[in-house]
């Protein structure tokens, strides 16, 4: 499997960050995470830095349901859309927590068979601060757990134990996205 670039996030910005590696490692040179997260449906809180980092961007005073960030599970900003959009060959998979039988297994099987995945959990539950959603690319399975390549986090490559990742993730919740999403190529 090719390996992935570390691509660090801009405020608000972990699943287009995560999304632009995901592009790179598929030889696919990313948009900017401004305008990928514009095609996802980003919507941050008005503040002047912001404005300045993200123009033409969805701003907002009171985040959405569940906070600022994407919009990926609605199905107009979502990552098969915006592969539509551009006529990626690629296909998203979301696999709620409900539907993760064996984490370690079933991030194994995707990666042995050239999948990409980014995983939505709660952050609180797997750092310890920011009770917020985060996404993070996986890169591989070790003896102690699940390598992680994480957009805003130091150190950027952490190995977390899958029992961990699984309670953050069900944690987040399927109303919220928690989960695996799976980045297939298209068979034709």
């Amino acid at each position: 499997m090719a390996k992935y670039r570390l691509i660090r996030q801009q405020p608000y910005c972990c699943v287009p960050a995560s999304f632009s590696m995901v592009l790179a490692r598929r030889g696919i040179r990313p948009d900017s995470q401004a305008k990928i997260g514009y095609e996802l449906g980003l919507t941050l809180p008005p503040e002047k830095g912001l404005k300045r980092l993200f123009p033409g961007a969805r701003f907002s005073a009171k985040p959405l349901s569940y906070g600022y960030g994407t919009r990926v599970g609605n199905p107009k900003y979502s990552i098969n859309s915006y592969f539509r959009r551009h006529k990626l060959p690629f296909k998203e998979t979301y696999l709620a927590p409900a539907k993760i039988h064996g984490l370690r297994e079933t991030v194994s099987e995707n990666l042995s068979q050239g999948n990409d995945l980014m995983v939505c959990f709660n952050n609180k539950k797997l750092y310890g601060i920011g009770d917020w959603g985060h996404v993070c690319v996986i890169v591989g399975i070790t003896k102690s757990g699940i390598r992680l390549l994480d957009p805003d986090n130091k150190p950027y490559k952490i190995t977390v134990k899958a029992s961990r990742l699984m309670q953050a993730i069900r944690y987040h919740g399927k109303k919220n996205r928690g989960g695996l999403w799976i980045i297939s190529k298209i068979k034709k």
